[in-house]
């Protein structure tokens, strides 16, 4: 690659624009019962073949041509002399049911299993779980008649090539069978109670007998239950302990009657990690899988030890003081979720949450924006996160192990998504699973897409994240990266303007491109495929309304 401190790169784009939690009183939310990994499916076309002119290749297609320059609305100054953090594949993570080929269309890498569903899974009997508070404290199997679904989930996702990430259950109580008639709250006459009729550990209604639905659980029958696992060479890549533990007094007020306190969520860690790192010495093992911002940083009740310590700070300096004294790292990944509270995780598709929807993923990084929430401050997720990790536990990687900013079946959710794998890669996270998973097909399964196989032949959005600043940032989102292998240039851009057309003009330093780039479109104009196309240096290049663009620019030889 032949680099120079300034090209002044002379390509313009016009782009046309258009318009798995839980909750609790501080942090409402919304998650579906599902079993663990559960998803939506469908099915696109895929052809591995190489995209020609007219050709329609794993929902990407070609054309050609370019029209008349205009003037720039916008500029995206890019400097490729200053390389970031590398894009970790494994942010390309969902919590799925999908086949191997929908795994390989979207260039998908990480499954996870996990959600409230997992807290309660019956490992022995392999198929029976309970909803907990999702759906009347009630026993269910999902229509699973496996012997073993937590076995089955890895060996498929080893046979499709993916990474496995799987929550095993610590809360100390699992499903006692798979008939959904065995509930915790039975009503008198039949049926069973509601989660609202019961309370919660704030606010208790009714008792609950453990044993009415459940068995006891213990990480001596979680490790000999991962023992056999392994045996049968189904071994994750990540196991977590459990799934929002922070949560366990409202999800799983059956069998958890009072409020989980800092201390009894870090001796259960800690007693299960044991457990997992001795039946798979090898796994990389994750926690404490928090829900959400107010839980990161207060549980109540507090530490015993009086002080206001906040939560993922004290947890992390007790992992880090056990695994001081012993002599062997119990923890590799801090695991946690994200789920904007400023009323956008949801299926509305108004131009207002729209446009909230948008500004909203700055939360995960920016200084300057002010949550639009009840918690009205700066959130900067991402970097908050990693200045954690370096103050309390060095070497720790970062794990977004539940996302979603809603509306993924509308472009507008598509947009947030290319926007937030874009933050991901710039931002150096280590791995990250939507929840659940767009429905195959619809613009957020092509939002996926344009991060994991945009072209059709395997082509990530990958490689040295480098800076990209657009001169209005409100109305479009820029990302690039340097394939350390091509030392091919990819640029994201991402338009997030409802109302007018732009004119996107690059100001690349530290590259000299080819005179030709390759350009892939998602757009409204057609939401079945990618769209492919060569486009000229110095030529302008309209794009569709509210769209999304990988451009392919080659070093000049």
């Amino acid at each position: 690659m032949r680099t120079a401190g300034r090209t002044g790169l002379a390509l313009l784009m016009a782009v046309v624009a258009n318009a798995g939690c839980s909750s609790s009183d501080e942090h409402a939310v919304e998650l579906d019962s599902v079993p663990p990994g559960g998803a939506t499916t469908g099915s696109v076309p895929l052809d591995a073949t190489a995209p020609t002119a007219g050709a329609t290749t794993a929902g990407v297609t070609t054309t050609s041509g370019a029209a008349a320059p205009v003037p720039a609305d916008v500029t995206v100054t890019i400097d490729a002399s200053k390389p970031g953090a590398t894009i970790s594949p494994a942010i390309l993570g969902v919590s799925s049911t999908l086949t191997a080929d929908e795994l390989h269309q979207a260039g998908l890498a990480v499954n996870s299993w996990g959600g409230n569903p997992s807290t309660r899974y019956n490992y022995d009997i392999g198929h029976a779980w309970n909803n907990g508070a999702d759906w009347e404290f009630r026993n269910t199997n999902y229509g699973d008649p496996g012997t073993d679904s937590a076995l089955t989930y890895v060996l498929n996702d080893k046979a499709a090539g993916v990474q496995t990430r799987m929550a095993i259950p610590t809360l100390g109580w699992v499903a006692a069978n798979d008939d959904q008639d065995d509930c915790s709250f039975p009503k008198d006459g039949g049926g069973c109670l509601a989660a609202a009729d019961v309370g919660n550990c704030k606010d208790p209604k009714v008792g609950a007998d453990p044993t009415r639905a459940n068995v006891e659980s213990t990480p001596s029958k979680v490790q000999a239950w991962l023992t056999r696992m392994a045996d049968a060479g189904a071994v994750p890549d990540y196991i977590a302990m459990d799934n929002e533990p922070d949560l366990w007094g409202y999800t799983h007020y059956d069998v958890h009657a009072e409020c989980p306190t800092y201390e009894e969520i870090l001796d259960k860690y800690l007693a299960y990690a044991a457990a997992a790192r001795a039946a798979m010495p090898h796994v990389a093992l994750a926690g404490p899988v928090l829900c959400c911002w107010y839980d990161y940083w207060n549980i109540a009740p507090g530490p015993a030890d009086g002080t206001d310590e906040d939560f993922v700070s004290w947890f992390l300096d007790g992992v880090k003081a056990h695994d001081d004294r012993a002599g062997q790292r119990s923890i590799d990944y801090l695991d946690v979720h994200f789920y904007p509270q400023s009323d956008v995780f949801n299926e509305k598709d108004d131009p207002e949450t729209n446009a909230r929807r948008l500004r909203s993923t700055r939360s995960l990084w920016d200084p300057a924006y002010t949550d639009e929430s009840w918690i009205d401050s700066k959130i900067r997720f991402i970097p908050r996160m990693r200045e954690t990790i370096a103050a309390h536990y060095p070497g720790l990687q970062l794990f977004i192990s539940e996302w979603n900013f809603g509306n993924d079946t509308k472009i507008n959710g598509a947009l947030a998504i290319a926007d937030v794998l874009g933050i991901y890669g710039r931002e150096g996270v280590d791995a990250a699973a939507y929840w659940r998973n767009p429905p195959v097909g619809s613009p957020g399964w092509f939002a996926f897409t344009m991060h994991g196989n945009y072209d059709g032949k395997g082509t990530r959005f990958g490689g040295t994240a480098v800076p990209a600043a657009a001169s209005d940032a409100d109305r479009i989102g820029s990302y690039a990266a340097l394939d350390p292998t091509s030392h091919v240039l990819r640029v994201m851009l991402v338009n997030r303007d409802p109302g007018e057309d732009l004119t996107v003009g690059l100001d690349v330093q530290g590259f000299t491109a080819a005179d030709q780039a390759h350009r892939y479109l998602y757009s409204p104009a057609a939401l079945d495929r990618i769209v492919s196309d060569t486009v000229t240096g110095g030529a302008q290049v309209v794009l569709p309304a509210s769209s999304i663009a990988v451009l392919e620019l080659e070093p000049r030889r």
